[in-house]
């Protein structure tokens, strides 16, 4: 028999982000369910998602989840914020970050990824995607709260998302831009802010190549059950042959 001690090494992808994350595994905004689908047993895909968090927050919160033990064993990191950061200043002062302030948090963040030991390439930043106006204004009055969302703005918080990824050279998703490219981008929200589920898909098809990069050396674990070895599993089983 193995040790029972012993500890098959997973690698993992770690999904950072405001709601849109937090909400990742769910029917709707199902993105991480598809991508911790499509890596199974290969690579364990964690939610950290925090819904209603900016980045002035986030900044704070990365260095609680993330250390530099975890390097090792993390493939990526996808960073996604920007929807909260990008709310009026006035209508909705708590989560709104100015402009500068964003770019410059997402700057520190990935700072500090490379400083516990993650490379450029391992990081990936999706920008927010764009806000149908119209359908958050529903959403937001059947909720009592002030609609304090742009879709220009949406759009030039995306830019500086781009921008902080081209300064610090890590990948990134433009869901903004790609998603306004085509006819009823609508669609792809199921609230006007948050995805949809073919929302989801589309965001899982931007980022499928990316991550396929980082995981195209990990393994699938563990034998296929064809070919174990049925008078003798532990001969196919044991962390030697993995």
């Amino acid at each position: 028999m193995t040790d029972e001690n012993t500890v098959v090494f997973w690698p993992k992808i770690v999904l950072f982000g405001d709601s849109l994350t937090q909400h990742c595994f769910g029917s709707e905004g199902k993105w991480g369910a598809l991508l911790a689908d499509h890596l199974q047993r290969k690579c364990d895909v964690i939610n950290r998602g925090f819904s209603g968090y900016n980045v002035r927050w986030c900044k704070y919160l990365l260095p609680q989840l993330i250390s530099e033990e975890d390097a090792d064993v993390i493939a990526a990191v996808t960073i996604f914020l920007g929807t909260n950061d990008s709310n009026d200043a006035t209508l909705n002062s708590k989560q709104h970050v100015p402009l500068e302030e964003y770019q410059e948090g997402l700057n520190e963040m990935v700072e500090y990824l490379q400083s516990a030991g993650l490379e450029r390439h391992q990081i990936i930043l999706i920008t927010p995607p764009p806000c149908d106006v119209k359908a958050w204004e529903k959403e937001c009055t059947a909720k009592g709260r002030p609609m304090a969302k742009s879709n220009k703005t949406a759009g030039e918080y995306a830019k500086a998302c781009v921008e902080a990824a081209n300064e610090c050279g890590t990948k990134c998703v433009d869901l903004y831009t790609a998603m306004m490219k085509n006819e009823g981008w609508e669609e792809y929200l199921h609230d006007g802010l948050h995805l949809s589920s073919k929302g989801s898909e589309f965001l899982f098809g931007l980022l499928r190549p990316l991550i396929d990069q980082l995981t195209s050396n990990l393994k699938t674990r563990f034998p296929l059950w064809d070919q174990i070895d049925e008078k003798n599993p532990e001969a196919s089983l044991c962390l030697d042959t993995i």
